[in-house]
């Protein structure tokens, strides 16, 4: 019922936006005219999508989490992976400089990070040359508000919600621009207290055991950032920026697991207490000098990044075996880029960049059994491993325009080498790789204008996904008897080509064919070990095939108080991999709207109702089951405008998690976890300034520089 309520909002609003729409203001004799410019919620462009969080009641009352699980096509699962279109390989950036964290680490970051610090969010599914090739499915591009008023700033921000469990933030940031130096500080704090429940059932021996699973989770999150720098401005046509970024934060949790099997009288209790830390911190400089020529442009960058990420856990388990887990990890991030534009003339553009990182990352991990004089490692567990990567890049791109045709072609150059070792145990021997390989990936886009407003498009590009380091590290984590994770260091980098072709109507409804093939494909995979025990690892599958139609439509007023977007998306996605000798395909074609409807009425009040339909979708080895979430808004302005309150209720119909069903070794399993996402919340913002408007030059991030810390 819930869903067909949905399914019937989503076409309503199809229906609606295809209409014409009329000028519903009379004619007026007017004295004076004010005209307030407001930037659109959703623009298309080639190869990409930007969404603007300002006028959205529900994606501007929580955190940058919030905001990309509700966007359109987008999924979060849970343990970190972001999803574009139903790929993984997704890269997230912040001001186009891309994060250093994936998996649990980024999402931490996310949540840590209130909404009301964004502007804008882009998802770029075909990236130029100018952007490192890593992610065959794309960027996703997070912009934080700008401050463009001279003289002193000041915005507060704070939520509650009430779900499961309560949570809430706060923040605060201050700007400072006066003549030649701008200085900001912006600084956050979130608590999240999280129950998660989970079942899993999984056969064996050709379905004649069962093993039945289930568990519970209270998790609490304390979570700080920050985030300073001052730009320098000697002349109008260069600026220098340094800027310190740090996010540090812990995590506890208890947890219980009841084990059972249909064929065994054993079963019992497996009881963990986890406590994680993470230290973020980046230190990075920047110079950026426009040149006399009108467009061109040179940038020059260097950033350092460090994170740590100590844990400890302790296991009971009613074997008996009890363990006590003790994790330590570092990485060192140091990247430098230049990149240089310059117009020949009025039709033609030329770009170009190099750029180097280096990553140096050391894992130890050891697990301990308790004795009569204490605790005695256990030398078949726990293992060092230490990882250096130097990653070599140039890229050269050409853009010409004439009349009706805009044309871009780049060709960028890597050079990655690759250097691991793992101190091994007693059942793993030590072990060392080395690998360097070079590539070129060629990128083409084509726009062609029938009309004002009107254009065909088309674009290719070539991109690679390299195994983030927790795939590399063969440490094995033990969640429970029966469930343990751990690396591969013989997986292979992925390589995919992409390809789009549409068409952009009135630039507002956009249509867009696309297909995509990826070898060596980077999977999560489900083996079967002794006494069935289930050992997760990444592996490269053969391919993965996607292709599919994906329609928004956006920015249609209805009526003068009402906008709506949609966005309806149907693709089919193909897996194969070989296992006991024999090709095994994993398909299905998956439906996915997502819609947004935005309601402004008189003396400052607004509203909003939205929610999205993911249809069951296939991941590797995996089959993800239907989801859904239906949110609502209310908010009104205060304080003469300058405050707002928000009133809003997420997962209203409480639809929005995961099911997931696997193929494990031939048998088959599934997995059913809920971490009731649905709440309902109050958000108070309040901004300060004093000071006048100015024009804010345009300045462009000098560092595209995407990693894979996964610890």
């Amino acid at each position: 019922m819930r869903k067909h309520l949905f399914l019937g909002l989503c076409l309503s609003v199809l229906v609606i936006t295809g209409r014409a729409q009329q000028d519903t203001i009379a004619d007026q004799h007017l004295k004076e005219v004010v005209v307030t410019a407001k930037l659109p919620l959703v623009e298309m462009g080639p190869g990409k999508i930007t969404f603007r969080m300002d006028e959205s009641v529900t994606q501007s009352s929580g955190s940058l989490y919030d905001i990309l699980c509700s966007l359109p096509g987008v999924t979060v699962r849970p343990d970190g992976t972001v999803l574009l279109n139903g790929q993984g390989g997704v890269k997230i950036q912040m001001d186009g400089k891309p994060s250093a964290l994936s998996g649990q680490e980024l999402v931490n970051l996310l949540k840590s990070t209130p909404a009301t610090q964004t502007d804008k969010i882009d998802l770029i599914t075909q990236p130029s040359a100018r952007y490192d090739a890593e992610g065959s499915n794309g960027i996703i591009d997070i912009r934080t508000r700008k401050i463009k008023l001279r003289g002193m700033n000041l915005a507060l921000n704070g939520n509650f919600n009430q779900g499961k469990r309560a949570n809430g933030y706060g923040s605060a940031s201050f700007n400072l621009r006066e003549d030649q130096f701008n200085i900001y500080l912006n600084y956050s704090y979130s608590r999240e207290k999280q129950r998660v429940d989970m079942e899993t059932d999984c056969f064996f021996d050709g379905g004649k055991d069962r093993r039945h699973q289930f568990s519970y989770r209270n998790r609490t999150n304390d979570s700080h950032a920050f985030r300073a720098g001052c730009d320098f401005y000697p002349t109008g046509r260069t600026l220098i920026g340094v800027s310190v970024n740090g996010t540090f934060g812990s995590q506890h949790e208890g947890a219980g697991m009841f084990t059972g099997f249909s064929n065994s009288p054993v079963s019992g209790w497996t009881y963990t207490a986890n406590r994680n830390e993470w230290k973020n911190l980046s230190v990075g400089a920047s110079l950026n000098q426009r040149l006399e020529k009108e467009g061109g442009e040179f940038n020059l960058s260097f950033d350092y990044f460090r994170y740590a990420h100590p844990e400890d856990q302790f296991i009971y388990s009613f074997q008996p075996d009890t363990l006590k887990g003790e994790m330590r990890g570092e990485v060192d991030l140091y990247t430098a880029q230049t990149d240089f534009t310059y117009p020949l003339n009025e039709r033609c553009k030329l770009e170009a960049g190099a750029k180097t990182s280096f990553v140096c990352i050391d894992n130890r991990a050891a697990y301990l059994r308790p004795v009569v004089a204490g605790w005695r490692p256990d030398a078949s567990l726990g293992s060092r491993f230490v990882y250096e990567e130097n990653i070599n890049a140039m890229y050269l791109q050409a853009g010409y325009e004439y009349r009706r045709l805009k044309l871009a072609a780049g060709l960028r150059l890597e050079h990655t080498h690759v250097k691991g070792n793992s101190g091994g145990n007693s059942l793993q021997s030590d072990s060392s790789f080395t690998t360097g390989y070079v590539h070129l990936f060629p990128t083409l886009a084509l726009s062609y204008a029938v009309s004002a407003g009107n254009a065909f498009q088309l674009s290719y590009g070539r991109r690679i996904t390299r195994p983030n380091y927790k795939d590399l590290n063969p440490f094995v984590y033990i969640f429970d008897d029966y469930t343990y994770e751990g690396g591969n260091t013989q997986l292979r980098p992925a390589f995919s080509d992409n390809v789009e072709a549409g068409y952009v109507y009135r630039n507002r409804l956009q249509a867009v064919l696309f297909f995509s093939y990826t070898g060596d494909a980077i999977t999560k995979t489900y083996q079967e070990r002794e006494n069935q025990r289930i050992y997760v690892t990444p592996e490269n599958l053969a391919s993965y095939m996607q292709t599919g139609l994906r329609i928004h439509a956006a920015n249609f007023s209805p009526t003068a108080w009402w906008t709506a977007n949609l966005t309806v998306t149907g693709m089919y996605n193909r897996y194969r991999w070989t296992e006991k000798g024999a090709t095994v395909t994993n398909r299905r074609f998956t439906p996915l709207l997502g819609c947004m409807n935005l309601f402004t009425f008189g003396s400052g009040w607004s509203a909003e109702v939205s929610g999205r339909y993911n249809g069951r979708m296939v991941y590797g080895q995996a089959t993800i089951h239907p989801f859904s979430e239906v949110s609502l808004g209310i908010r009104k302005k205060i304080l003469r405008g300058k405050g707002t309150v928000s009133v809003f209720v997420k997962d209203l119909f409480d639809t929005d998690h995961q099911k997931i069903d696997l193929l494990v070794s031939g048998e088959r399993g599934w997995v059913d976890e809920r971490d009731y996402k649905r709440m309902v919340g109050v958000s108070f913002a309040y901004r300060f300034s004093r000071g006048s408007d100015v024009k804010e030059r345009k300045r462009k991030n000098a560092i595209d520089e995407t990693k894979r810390v996964n610890l």
